[in-house]
């Protein structure tokens, strides 16, 4: 028995659903950067207190007051934009660890 909506990922190989989750994980990172820059610039600062971020798929309405917010997302977003870049082997050999089985 299938999850509800799993049937998506029927005939896709781990490495194509690792590299979309990567392309839409470097869409995500970059609008966080840019709100996060705007409630940083001269005109964020000078009181504007909300940004809307589009991904293409949705989008979200955030304020300046969810800074530290946005600044843990994207630290989420990095670490996993690294381990999916590990895991496809985008910057050298892809690293897999052996566990025995006992």
């Amino acid at each position: 028995m299938l999850l509800p909506g799993a049937e998506k990922y029927l005939n896709k190989s781990s490495r194509k659903i690792w590299t979309e989750q990567l392309a839409n994980d470097r869409l995500i990172l970059s609008q966080i950067d840019t709100a996060i820059t705007f409630f940083n610039s001269p005109e964020g600062a000078n009181g504007t207190v909300e940004y809307t971020i589009d991904t293409g798929q949705d989008r979200q309405t955030v304020k300046r007051e969810n800074l530290s917010s946005l600044l843990a997302t994207r630290s989420r977003l990095v670490s996993e934009i690294a381990q999916l870049e590990r895991s496809l082997g985008l910057n050298g050999p892809a690293v897999r660890r052996i566990v025995p089985g006992y």
